[in-house]
């Protein structure tokens, strides 16, 4: 299997996960939807580097799987046992408008770079649409959602749109900037968990709209 067949399969797969989470109201079945698409992300930079010998790609695949889509899963699950609420119940966007418009964000991105041309050995024909739509969709979950483990998700799906760009289109980046930007996601998930606990024991729940009190 070639580059361009890696990443147009995982990346099929990306994307359809990115429309599952927005319908998901489960906290629980995001988490583990996340944790596969994550996984996606890390096999698409394994399969690249080692099918065009590219070891930083990967090592960053395997940061990636290991990192992504299993240590921060696993942050995540502990994050919402310290919280009463499993579901996001009232999301600002109905799960059927959410879905419509998840689907919209697909098309439009597939429309964008419809008459963009790139090397089809390094990228294929899905990647950077599959990238646009998951940055779009990680922008529409921190938007619609009011838990703050929801935001978390929202923010690593975004970061997985990011990633398809980096391994695909540009055979990815230096190791020492993957390691810096998978610190910095790192440094964001305790800063969430930190805050969540503490938005627990002042408020008693998890979930932003109790934030709007402290408003002067």
């Amino acid at each position: 299997m070639t580059a361009a067949q890696i990443i147009e399969t995982c990346s099929a797969g990306i994307v359809a996960i990115g429309v599952l989470l927005v319908i998901t109201r489960s906290i629980s079945r995001s988490i583990w939807l996340l944790a596969a698409q994550s996984v996606l992300v890390g096999l698409a930079a394994l399969g690249v580097g080692l099918a065009e010998g590219e070891d930083h790609l990967v090592v960053g695949g395997l940061l990636a799987l290991g990192a992504k889509g299993v240590a921060v899963p696993v942050v995540l699950f502990v994050m919402l046992r310290t919280t009463p609420m499993r579901v996001e119940r009232s999301p600002y966007l109905h799960p059927y408008w959410g879905l419509l418009v998840a689907v919209l964000i697909v098309f439009a991105a597939q429309a964008a770079v419809a008459g963009v041309h790139l090397p089809a050995s390094v990228a294929g024909e899905r990647a950077l649409p599959a990238a646009i739509a998951e940055v779009l969709t990680g922008l529409l979950l921190v938007m619609t959602r009011r838990k703050a483990v929801s935001l978390l998700i929202g923010l690593f799906v975004f970061e997985n749109g990011l990633a398809i760009v980096a391994f695909a289109l540009t055979f990815g980046m230096p190791l020492v900037v993957e390691l810096g930007i998978l610190f910095d996601l790192l440094i964001a998930l305790g800063v969430g968990w930190i805050t969540t606990r503490r938005m627990i024991a002042v408020t008693g729940s998890a979930s932003t709209d109790e934030l709007r009190r402290l408003r002067g």
